[in-house]
């Protein structure tokens, strides 16, 4: 198989997992808003780049992940999706040190940091997400939100970085791991407790089952992003960190093979996952919310495939919102 004959619906189609496949009623509006940020708070990114990200229809994305939520709840995780999409994006080229000193600013803002003059929109739309969360999750729910963007991008894009820069490949013990953090997703799975009106308690939240049933669902997301991103991957040599070009690259495996090989690998974590939801431990009286998360935790991996597959040109090569180099624009 050549490169150019890749299609990723041939692996992961619509439908493919076993969760509800919904969108958030409120998706015209979510456009709309949408558009407006990025033509208010992103004017650092050259007008290029924002006409690319306003084409890639974040809004359905977000729609797709959230089906659940009230227009109140989902502005903030929509903010968020966008915001992340931005971050992980314009990191493409940048260092470790970059990534670290980027980290530790958004993490201040989400801890409750002023904002400064200094502070471009980007940094805005943090403190924005920040509060309008605060309208209605505990301080307590923020504060792990925090925590968890801090781990993936300290453990996860920081340590990419080096590898990205070097396009050297980890061995594929290594990537599983690294990938777990750097695909940054964590956040998200504490967004599905704003969707429904949802917090565990510490010890619920500190449960092997629930640390296990992360570990596996952003996995699979990594896997997800991984096959559906591929043509864009193997249309320069900047991305190194995606699980098929490892497989080829530790391997020797022809794109075919590692195709085989990765969907393997998804596959097992996702019979995993679903193994978990039907057979949950007892959680007492926070049965039946664990029950209603996983809900979400499934049709967030659901919408996001489909959203991947029908909505948005996001890895077309030619459509995608790479850094430009040749400006001073993607300064975050």
């Amino acid at each position: 198989m050549k490169p150019e004959d890749y299609n990723p619906s041939n692996y992961l189609p619509q439908g493919y997992y076993p969760w509800p496949d919904k969108i958030n009623p409120n998706v015209e509006q979510m456009g709309i808003d949408y558009r407006n940020w990025i033509d208010t708070d992103y004017v650092y990114l050259s007008e290029n780049i924002r006409e690319r990200y306003k084409s890639m229809n974040l809004h359905k994305c977000s729609a797709r992940m959230y089906p659940y939520a009230s227009y109140e709840r989902v502005t903030p995780m929509h903010r968020y999706v966008v915001f992340h999409t931005i971050f992980d994006d314009q990191l493409e080229y940048s260092t470790e040190e970059e990534v670290s000193r980027y980290c530790d600013r958004l993490v201040a803002i989400f801890r409750g940091d002023s904002l400064t003059p200094e502070d471009p929109g980007y940094f805005i739309q943090a403190a924005k997400i920040r509060d309008e969360f605060g309208a209605f999750m505990p301080d307590e729910w923020m504060k792990r939100l925090a925590d968890t963007f801090y781990t993936v991008t300290r453990y996860g894009a920081q340590e990419e970085a080096t590898y990205k820069a070097t396009q050297t490949v980890p061995s594929l013990a290594l990537f599983k791991v690294l990938r777990e953090y750097s695909i940054v997703i964590f956040p998200y799975f504490y967004l599905v407790d704003a969707e429904f009106h949802t917090f565990l308690t510490e010890e619920v939240e500190r449960h092997p089952v629930i640390q296990r049933v992360r570990s596996l669902w952003s996995r699979i997301i990594a896997w997800q992003n991984d096959i559906q991103g591929l043509k864009k991957e193997l249309s320069k040599d900047t991305e190194v960190m995606n699980i098929v070009i490892v497989l080829q690259r530790n391997y020797n495996l022809s794109l075919e093979d590692a195709m085989t090989e990765a969907m393997k690998i998804h596959d097992d974590d996702l019979a995993e996952l679903v193994a978990l939801q039907e057979d949950l431990p007892d959680f007492g009286k926070y049965q039946e919310q664990v029950k209603q998360l996983f809900l979400g935790w499934g049709s967030l991996i659901q919408g996001l495939n489909t959203f991947y597959l029908i909505d948005t040109n996001r890895y077309d090569p030619e459509c995608f919102a790479w850094p430009d180099r040749e400006t001073e624009d993607t300064s975050l």
